[in-house]
């Protein structure tokens, strides 16, 4: 499964709890990055599952947005990059 994930997480400030450090270890754990907030690639369904539960859990959900986009074949998807490719594999 192919997945793109971007967050908006809302300022410490705004809460009691900063919770963006681990909102982003979380995502980290599963898939590249790709911009600041950005993060794409394989991952398995059982991996997802797990990530959507710590999210859940994480996000305060009156102030912060996760978004999810599931391709069930990255094929499906065109990427176009203009300027660096920080998702290029490390290593051929």
């Amino acid at each position: 499964m192919y997945v793109i994930l971007f967050y908006d997480i809302a300022d410490r400030s705004m809460k009691e709890k900063d919770n963006s450090r681990s909102i982003r270890k979380a995502v980290e754990k599963y898939l590249p990055r790709v911009q600041y907030s950005v993060f794409e690639g394989e991952i398995r369904p059982s991996d997802l599952k797990k990530l959507k539960a710590k999210l859940k859990k994480e996000c305060e959900h009156d102030l912060d947005s996760i978004v999810i986009y599931e391709f069930d074949k990255p094929s499906y998807t065109r990427r176009e990059v203009i300027g660096i490719d920080k998702n290029e594999p490390l290593f051929s």
